[in-house]
């Protein structure tokens, strides 16, 4: 015996419900790309935060390791436009000294303020540590 066919004939998709489902479809497609074009920006610009985060933390770093400590503004206070493979980056270093010599004074610190600027930052990073006379 032969299976009969429903009398309107075999079911499928019609067009219109083709259609809907086209533009369901596009509506999702464009949104993600959308989201990918924001989630690339953020990505970028959040490399260059962390490589300016490094660029001072390195200078502080070796402002910490100075044996000289009367020599840090000669040694360290400067800006540098072009730093070894970090095209576009800017590094300003400035340090001041609170206080002075004993007995004259009782404190005696440098301060020391590193501003790192580069390409996709909106404000330079900066970063500060206090230096006591050792």
């Amino acid at each position: 015996m032969r299976p009969s066919l429903p009398a309107h004939g075999p079911r499928g998709l019609s067009l219109i419900e083709i259609m809907i489902a086209m533009v369901i479809l596009t509506v999702v497609l464009l949104g993600m790309g959308r989201y990918m074009v924001d989630f690339s920006r953020t990505v970028r610009k959040s490399e260059s935060r962390t490589v300016a985060v490094n660029l001072a933390a390195q200078r502080l770093s070796e402002i910490r390791a100075s044996p000289n400590y009367s020599g840090l503004e000669t040694n360290f206070a400067t800006t540098e436009t072009s730093i070894a493979g970090f095209p576009g980056y800017t590094r300003s270093t400035t340090i001041t000294r609170f206080g002075g010599p004993r007995p004259t004074f009782t404190n005696d610190y440098k301060v020391a303020t590193v501003a790192v600027t580069g390409p996709g930052l909106t404000a330079p990073i900066r970063k500060t540590i206090v230096v006591a006379v050792p």
